[in-house]
């Protein structure tokens, strides 16, 4: 069982936890997206 400062501390951090995971995923997310637009260019600008 969690005790009360436990429970404070997850209150604490757990809000700045969620929003570093969510940053993670976007970087990957948006690396990808950058990724696949640059290929694409790439492709169009050289592939003719």
């Amino acid at each position: 069982m969690l005790s009360s400062g436990s429970v404070d501390l997850l209150w604490l951090f757990g809000p700045f936890v969620v929003y570093l995971v969510m940053l993670g995923v976007y970087y990957v997310w948006e690396g990808r997206r950058e990724k696949r637009l640059q290929e694409r260019y790439e492709e169009a600008e050289y592939g003719q």
